[in-house]
């Protein structure tokens, strides 16, 4: 030992002073349960976003079954154009596929109990169009139960297509080029 330190009591007094000290004590660990408030809010927020996804998805789901019984029927509208069917088997026929398509789009509770005026006026509704009741139209109402059967083939057609395709533009938003 060097003299200066021999002779200076006070340089060892650091020393002695750290060796007092006493360990550090640390506070008890945060529970994570029950958990903070914005936790709460950010899981509620999580949930509302899981719920919307799902909602949206059926939607887009149940829109897209619309397109599928509109394209549907289309297709079997275009294999009746193909067909040689009489007159009043053909207007049988379209009547039968304007039902069963409008059924299927707007449930059995609203089209069932519809005939005559009734049925025509709804395929106006939904055909944005009064040749139903005021057209060549009516010929769906009338004509099935008449013995001679007479109206104008084509003009049926074209309104039983644009029928069907404003469907289809009413379901999806675009007219399948089909």
């Amino acid at each position: 030992m060097s003299m200066i330190a021999a002779a200076n009591p006070a340089s060892n007094a650091p020393v002695d002073a750290l060796a007092n000290l006493k360990d550090i004590h640390l506070p008890t660990a945060v529970s994570w349960w029950p958990l903070a408030p914005g936790w709460w809010v950010l899981l509620a927020l999580f949930f509302l976003m899981i719920a919307l996804a799902v909602i949206l998805y059926i939607r887009s789901q149940r829109k897209t079954s619309q397109e599928i019984i509109v394209e549907q029927a289309l297709h079997l509208f275009h294999q009746l154009q193909q067909q040689s069917l009489s007159p009043k088997d053909l207007i049988m026929a379209l009547s039968e596929l304007l039902r069963r398509t409008a059924i299927s789009l707007y449930g059995r509770d609203e089209i069932a109990n519809l005939a005559g005026d009734e049925w025509l006026h709804f395929l106006n509704k939904r055909g944005s169009t009064k040749a139903f009741t005021n057209g060549v139209g009516r010929a769906l109402a009338e004509q099935p139960y008449r013995p001679d059967v007479d109206y104008n083939r084509e003009a049926l057609l074209g309104l039983t297509d644009d029928w069907l395709k404003k469907q289809l533009l009413s379901t999806s938003g675009k007219v399948s080029a089909k």
